[in-house]
């Protein structure tokens, strides 16, 4: 028998979970009994070390570790390189997701072949399709990719049935930030409002720790103290686990040995000295107002477009490991007027994959409840206007999937133009150079025979699914030739890279 799982594949830490005989989600444990794993992957090829064992080797051998490795996905043409091999995104999460299918595996003594992997509701269609392609890498059926925050609410919602209510998710997680404004009904969660940050997460507030660290250490032990690859690994451990701690005290010390480099006679000898700086709750939260007031600005922001009030708002649902910091739930506190519900937040995005792969298979110890999934960007065509390129927003944000929409308003814009470029974009904006990345795809339609500029009528059709993936379709109207194009990386990546890449998982020790 193949059993269907949940997966959280998050920037710090990953979970998987899936539906007992009860009907109720539960995490699986990995082997260390740990309901987390840390999304860390150590590379001595073939072989790939994955998760705690991996965070740990950044103490010993950090330049064959890989991190944070999410905030990197549909990034075009980035590489991790170790060594003098480099790995996409993609190969990199495939590793991960490898990982958690096998201990899940383990721990159920069933097969598995397919799960629901969820993404940042932020998240970009090409940052979509990189989890989508790390999950095909991984030997994963796809059954759904379902937004972050409306999986925690799914799972809130499903063991809190019974009542009509809007809820608010505000997720920090390791590398991302969402907001997401949900409508729950006894059979149905529809999202109404979305926003986030997809570079904005627990990593950040790490990183202000370690800047101030370390100008304390060089403040107090000499300017000549320095942090070295090794010394960092470890400093980023310590701040990491310093700022959980400080959820539950007011002060933490911060101890770890900083490198000096002494002159001897026989030429200059590196040292590591033990040094101590002491890190106070009120100080982390000054270190860090800055961060948390992005998140509070989005946070409003959502609201305001959803046009809600906050009286709107029955709950608050705090998700992602970061939101445990006590300066986040005094600011929702605040900012809501309502105390935010705090449920299994490391776990409960994966409990709600888990129960949306459990609705998908028909899992009769479940109730039904349909999820209405939107479209997190508005999507456009590149065209263009007295002389200058601008991007016509066809789909609007928030569109509920899936969905078709066509546009035939289009024509040419040159004389005897016989072929018409296509540029995809996604996003809000008109202007094309405020996307930084460009269109999301490109293709051509064929416009022949040669006609005088707009005289052709050239249509867009989009074409969305569930999961986000989309189809673009051009067609003349006149002749009724057209062109399509599936919005893909595989495109981009090349069939050349992700055959190798297939070949090296296939090769792959992962452990």
């Amino acid at each position: 028998m193949s059993r269907s799982i949940g997966i959280d594949l998050g920037t710090t830490y990953s979970a998987v979970a899936y539906i007992d005989d009860f009907g109720k989600p539960m995490i699986i444990k990995n082997a260390d009994g740990q309901t987390t794993t840390p999304s860390a992957v150590y590379i001595d090829t073939p072989v790939y070390v994955v998760g705690e064992v991996a965070l740990q080797s950044t103490l010993s051998d950090p330049d064959r570790v890989v991190q944070f490795i999410k905030r990197f996905m549909g990034v075009p043409n980035y590489r991790a390189r170790v060594g003098e091999q480099s790995y996409s995104p993609e190969f990199i999460s495939s590793l991960i997701l490898r990982k958690l299918v096998n201990e899940a595996e383990n721990a159920l003594g069933e097969s598995i072949s397919s799960a629901v992997i969820t993404v940042p509701a932020y998240f970009t269609e090409a940052q979509r399709q990189a989890t989508y392609e790390a999950a095909q890498l991984a030997g994963l059926q796809v059954m759904r990719i379902i937004n972050e925050p409306t999986a925690a609410a799914l799972n809130y919602g499903v063991t809190n049935r019974g009542r009509n209510s809007k809820i608010l998710v505000y997720d920090l997680g390791g590398g991302t930030f969402d907001v997401t404004v949900l409508e729950v009904r006894d059979d149905a969660l529809a999202v109404i409002g979305v926003g986030g940050d997809a570079q904005l997460g627990g990593k950040d507030f790490d990183e202000r720790v370690m800047n101030y660290v370390e100008e304390q250490v060089r403040e107090n032990y000499g300017e000549d103290m320095q942090i070295d690859n090794f010394v960092e690994a470890e400093l980023r451990l310590k701040a990491e686990g310093a700022k959980r701690q400080l959820s539950g005290r007011n002060s933490v010390p911060i101890t770890f040995k900083a490198k000096r480099v002494l002159e001897t006679e026989r030429g200059p000898v590196d040292t590591y000295i033990p040094v101590r700086v002491e890190l106070s709750r009120e100080k982390l939260e000054s270190l860090t107002n800055d961060l948390l007031s992005r998140t509070e600005l989005l946070l409003n922001n959502v609201l305001y477009k959803s046009g809600l009030k906050w009286s709107d708002i029955d709950e608050v649902l705090c998700v992602g490991g970061s939101s445990k910091m006590p300066m986040v739930r005094e600011m929702l506190t605040r900012v809501t007027g309502k105390k935010p519900v705090m449920q299994d937040p490391d776990e409960c995005v994966a409990l709600g994959a888990a129960v949306q792969a459990g609705l998908l298979v028909g899992d009769s110890a479940l109730q039904p409840i349909k999820i209405n999934h939107v479209l997190s960007h508005s999507l456009g065509v590149a065209t263009v206007r007295d002389g200058k390129t601008v991007i016509d927003q066809t789909i609007p944000a928030l569109t509920p999937l899936p969905c078709v929409h066509l546009r035939d308003n289009y024509t040419t814009s040159v004389d005897n133009q016989t072929t018409l470029q296509i540029s995809i974009f996604e996003g809000e904006s008109e202007d094309p150079d405020a996307y930084a990345n460009g269109p999301i795809g490109t293709f051509e339609l064929d416009s022949s025979p040669p006609r005088p500029k707009g005289q052709p009528q050239i249509s867009v059709e989009f074409r969305c699914d569930e999961n986000g993936r989309i189809v673009a379709v051009a067609r003349d109207a006149d002749t009724g030739r057209e062109s399509r194009t599936l919005i893909s990386l595989s495109a981009t990546r090349g069939a050349k890279e992700s055959e190798l890449e297939s070949q090296m998982l296939a090769e792959a020790i992962i452990c």
